[in-house]
């Protein structure tokens, strides 16, 4: 009776299939669909090819999933957080997990949330002022990073000292960020229904779609001369280097892999895991539809949901009010990071990976937040956002000199990074993958073994190695330096020689801060590292640590 009542008693905490596929569609669903359609128009100049795009990384994504079902299957027999760096140390060992538990919280998530503050900030000075205001780029730059430093110290601020309101902002946010997915997928369905009368180039003269005519007027950038091979891999690599902003947009997909050992039994986390994704990747492509048939190709963000609510509605409170959700969304989107990277960087100190040898990494505060992890994130963030900005502002400044006095964005070292970074993680997620793939070998681990994954596994890998590559060589195009006359521009050169720094600076941070941290951790002595694992045990248990009391 006993064992009954602890077994009722664990499943009490564990999630059905419907809680859990409506926490999944929660989490996944996240800023990046509201905001990178308008920034792939700016790389490709087709709304064909980004809705190719969109269906194809959507099926590679899909099967990185399958695949890792699979591979959290690992850490849901040894009862472990589904986390990568636990995985990889499964996989790899550890002294290859060294490098994914210094790379996420040190210079992925840091990067990724200076990058959030200033889409953000770009959502609130294109909501204030709808038409945008883009012949003054010098205002747009300093009024979007005067406000990402803002919400930056602010969303640090509060969930370095406290959670209670982190956790209302993220229960509040994870609902209103999806009343302007929902609410444009009505209109345009009630646009369809005749309730409206668009008018704009997606519709030919029979009130059909367009998207895939390489004739129409947003397909410029659609390739289609006499030489259908060129022009094929023209469109190819189109669409291989908007991989990874489409895949920014999927980037919370590991959530639902790591959910495996929270479901009551396996099938239903393989169900509501796989529906999930499905359910999303539907509502991501048709919101990308409803996106290019009712906003316009033009220069100030035209191809965004808060343009395309205006040109629906002709009511610019409503798209205001859009716009500030948008401008939620990102921001909860943002603090959920925060909350990652401080337990993160208070692991390195928990899996001896950094030496913290008094545990001040580990020891939590009256609100049981690791404290010290969270300022060290709060700085991290800081420093990247600095380093960005002062790179976009030199390109900014390159442009104007150079008479390109209309800017529809900032975000031009920030956001390549950003696809850089989404890239290095994935290429780290096909790495898992690949060392899944080598376990059905050599049995290293034990694993609940997928009918699916030796496919899923192969295209997954594949795929990521083609978009790596070329976008490795697409970076060292020396040909963008010219402007359409082959001169020199100085905004080129200044562009293209920041990129390749950029590429150099992740990537030597990235092999030199585990090594200098594991060289640390050595020095630890064994009365340090015993005084140590007290704390540990500590904070694994949800403690306040004394220094608090």
């Amino acid at each position: 009776m006993t064992e009954k009542k602890e077994l009722k008693k664990a499943n009490s905490h564990q999630y059905g299939l419907l809680s859990m596929l409506a926490m999944i569609v929660g989490v996944v669903v996240g800023s990046g669909v509201y905001v990178v359609n308008d920034g792939l128009y700016q790389i490709s100049a087709s709304v064909g090819l980004i809705i190719i795009t969109w269906i194809i990384i959507s099926l590679v994504v899909l099967f990185m999933l399958i695949a890792f079902i699979e591979v959290a299957s690992i850490t849901a027999r040894t009862k472990e957080a589904g986390t990568i760096n636990n995985w990889f140390r499964h996989l790899w060992g550890e002294k290859g997990s060294k490098y994914i538990g210094a790379f996420f919280p040190i210079i992925y998530f840091p990067i990724l949330i200076s990058v959030l503050t200033v889409i953000g900030s770009e959502q609130l000075f294109n909501t204030i002022w709808i038409d945008g205001d883009h012949q003054k780029p010098y205002l747009m730059f300093l009024f979007v990073t005067i406000f990402a430093y803002l919400f930056a110290c602010l969303f640090y601020g509060l969930n370095a000292f406290t959670q209670k309101p982190g956790k209302i902002f993220q229960n509040t946010g994870t609902i209103i960020k999806l009343i302007p997915l929902f609410l444009l997928i009505f209109l345009g369905i009630l646009v369809s229904a005749n309730a409206f009368a668009p008018a704009n180039e997606a519709f030919d003269s029979g009130g059909n779609f367009n998207f895939f005519d390489p004739n129409a007027p947003f397909n410029t950038g659609w390739e289609n001369g006499p030489s259908g091979w060129d022009s094929g891999l023209s469109n190819l690599k189109i669409i291989l280097l908007m991989a990874p902003t489409i895949m920014f947009s999927f980037d919370g997909f590991l959530f639902a892999a790591s959910l495996q050992n929270e479901s009551k039994k396996p099938s239903t986390y393989k169900v509501a895991a796989i529906s999930g994704i499905v359910f999303i990747v539907c509502i991501y492509i048709i919101l990308s539809l409803f996106v290019f048939a009712f906003g316009d190709s033009g220069e100030n963000h035209d191809f965004s949901v808060i343009n395309c609510v205006f040109n629906i509605t002709g009511q610019r409170w409503l798209s205001i009010i859009i716009g500030v959700m948008i401008v939620i969304s990102v921001y909860t989107g943002f603090s959920a990071c925060t909350i990652a990277q401080n337990r993160m960087i208070a692991d390195l100190s928990v899996n001896n990976q950094i030496r913290d040898q008094n545990g001040d990494l580990i020891a939590r505060n009256k609100a049981k937040v690791p404290q010290k992890a969270a300022l060290w994130s709060w700085a991290l963030t800081i420093f990247w956002l600095t380093v960005l900005r002062i790179l976009d502002l030199g390109i900014l400044i390159s442009y104007v000199n150079e008479g390109d006095n209309v800017i529809s964005s900032t975000l031009f070292i920030s956001g390549w990074s950003l696809n850089f970074i989404t890239l290095l993680s994935y290429s780290v997620y096909a790495l898992i993958i690949t060392g899944a793939f080598k376990n059905r070998f050599d049995h290293k681990v034990e694993v609940e073994k997928n009918k699916l994954f030796y496919p899923a596994a192969i295209i997954s890998i594949l795929a990521m190695g083609i978009v790596l590559i070329v976008f490795m060589i697409n970076l060292f195009d020396y040909r963008t330096i010219f402007d359409a006359n082959d001169k020199l521009t100085v905004s080129g050169l200044l562009s293209y020689l920041i990129h390749i720094l950029m590429v150099i600076l992740i990537i030597s941070l990235a092999i030199l801060i585990p090594l200098y941290f594991a060289k640390d951790a050595k020095k630890a002595s064994k009365e340090e590292a015993k005084r140590k694992q007290k704390l540990i045990k500590q904070y694994q248990q949800n403690k306040v640590d004394p220094r608090f009391l």
